[in-house]
Formats: C-alpha cells, sequence, structure tokens
C-alpha cells in the first residue's frame, strides 16, 4: 500500500477521532478521512481504473483533492492533479503527459484515447504523483520511494506527529509536500487553506491569527501581502518554511510577522535535509 494511505488508515485505527484536515471551520477526524479514501478507491475501481494508470483530474480548494489523490494511490494507480479555468479546456501538458484517463468532476472516467505518449509506458509504481511545477516548467514525476524519503525526513526534523502546519500553498505544487502529505503521514493535522489565493487580505490575516497552526510553508506572494497590512504579528508559528529566493524587503516583512519562528530556506528541487536554517532579516 502507498505510504501515505498506509499511514493514515494506522492513525484512524490508533487514533479515529483526532483531527487530520481543518478545513473552514470544520474538522476532519483520521477515521473519516480513512472511509472517504476508500470509499473514492471503490469507486473509482468500478469505473474502470487500474493500478498503472495515470489519471489526471481537477484539483480543487479542499480535502477533495487530497482524497481523489490518495484513493488513486491506494489502487496503484498515479495522480495527476492540474488547475483548470471554468469553462476552459483541459490543459495541454496533462495531455502530453500520455494520462490514461481524466476524471470528471462529477465522478466518471474517461479514457484516453491513447497512451503511447506516456514518459514511462505504465507510469506507477514508477511514480505515484506527477507534480505540475511552476509556471514555464515541465510536470515532473515523483517516485515512491522519493515520497516515502520526504515523509521520513520531514517527520524527523520537524516532528510532525505533533504539529499542525497552515497549508497555504496550491496542491498542485511541490511545495505542498511537506506541509500536507508530511503532516498527514506523521499523524499530524493540515489546517488546509488552498483558496488562500483568492482570499481577501483581511481574511487572510483573520485565518494567520487564529489558526493554532505552528508549521508554514511560505507562498511566494505572501511577504507582499503582509506588507500591505504592516504591523501583523503571528507569534504562534515556531518554524517558517521559505522555498523562494527573497529580497531584503520580503524577509524583513517575515521577520517581523513571524517573530518567534524558525526560518528554514528549502531548495524543493534537494532533500529536505538540505535545508538551511536562516533567519530572513540577516542578509
Amino acid at each position: 500500500m502507498h505510504p501515505l494511505v498506509s499511514a493514515i488508515h494506522d492513525v484512524a485505527r490508533h487514533d479515529p477521532g483526532k483531527a487530520a484536515i481543518r478545513w473552514r471551520c470544520n474538522d476532519l477526524p483520521y477515521a473519516a478521512l480513512d472511509r472517504l479514501i476508500h470509499t473514492r478507491a471503490l469507486a473509482m475501481q468500478l469505473k474502470g481504473i487500474r493500478a498503472g494508470d495515470l489519471v489526471a483530474f481537477d484539483s480543487v480548494p479542499g480535502p477533495e483533492t487530497m482524497v481523489t489523490a490518495a484513493a488513486l494511490w491506494a489502487l496503484g494507480a498515479a495522480a495527476f492533479p492540474f488547475q483548470s479555468l471554468p469553462d476552459g479546456p483541459l490543459p495541454a501538458h496533462a495531455i502530453l503527459q500520455g494520462v490514461t484517463g481524466f476524471m470528471h468532476p462529477e465522478g466518471d472516467y474517461i479514457k484516453a484515447a491513447t497512451t503511447s505518449g506516456a514518459p514511462s509506458g505504465r507510469p506507477s509504481p514508477v511514480a505515484s504523483l506527477w507534480l505540475q511545477q511552476r509556471t514555464g516548467r515541465p510536470a515532473s514525476p515523483l517516485k515512491e520511494q522519493q515520497f516515502t524519503d520526504i515523509l521520513e525526513r520531514s517527520e524527523k526534523r520537524f516532528t510532525l506527529s505533533t504539529r499542525t502546519s497552515l497549508a497555504l500553498t496550491s496542491l498542485v505544487q511541490p511545495e505542498s509536500l511537506l506541509d500536507l502529505w508530511a503532516v498527514l503521514a506523521a499523524g499530524g493535522t493540515v489546517d488546509l487553506l488552498n483558496d488562500y489565493d483568492t482570499l481577501q487580505g483581511h481574511g487572510l490575516l483573520q485565518h494567520l491569527g487564529e489558526s493554532e497552526a505552528d508549521l508554514l510553508i511560505v507562498p511566494a506572494t505572501l511577504p507582499q501581502r503582509l506588507g500591505a497590512s504592516s504591523g501583523s504579528v503571528f507569534a504562534q508559528f515556531r518554524d517558517i518554511v521559505v522555498t523562494e529566493p527573497l529580497d531584503v524587503r520580503d524577509r524583513t516583512v517575515l521577520a517581523d510577522a513571524f517573530p518567534c519562528a524558525i526560518f528554514h530556506q528549502w531548495d524543493t528541487t534537494t532533500g529536505v535535509e538540505s535545508m538551511n536554517e536562516d533567519c530572513p532579516a540577516s542578509s
């Protein structure tokens, strides 16, 4: 079984009522998340999804994307989340990567006409998650062993089983691996705010202030948004992970907003163990 699906199942057995995902002031316990994953996996199997398929689906705010990806992994399939525009066409990169089929938002599985362009024939178990990189970069596969390594090293570095992470990043970006997948695999709680890009300034500040999270991965636009509301302080955060190079102004904004946090500079093309502790105001 995929390491994340197995880990969620284990937590659901031992601590079923523990909050896995916090979404819009409601907690989804591990037991409920586990049931959703396996119910979704059974439905997908009945629709014709099989081990080795590479399945593209539209990533939407909330736990749905997490459940869909994990259900695919439970079947031994690979997940390709993407973000589409309302009434827009499917992204060309999903088709070019040779996906086996597409999950329609209403639940139907639409098989692709051909998979001759798939990078490695049948993508799983070689890859369990295909990640849409930042704009202008090609999609890339995350192999299951890489996935396991990220989870294990993140747990050792941050003791994630006792943490609540505020997930501001997009679910189709690799930076989300730490603040969502790794925290859940360790038995922690994810405060999911992945409609961050559309949240108005005051709402974002309110959520940052009221969140019980103590771990945050910083989206590239956060310093600018915080800079527009100078004076806001969020002292509950203990660890801040920065994945983009920041100029002096942005670094100062973060240092002022998160005065009690240790900052970790992470190049996401390298392993978690290569993170640097880096005070944002020091350079």
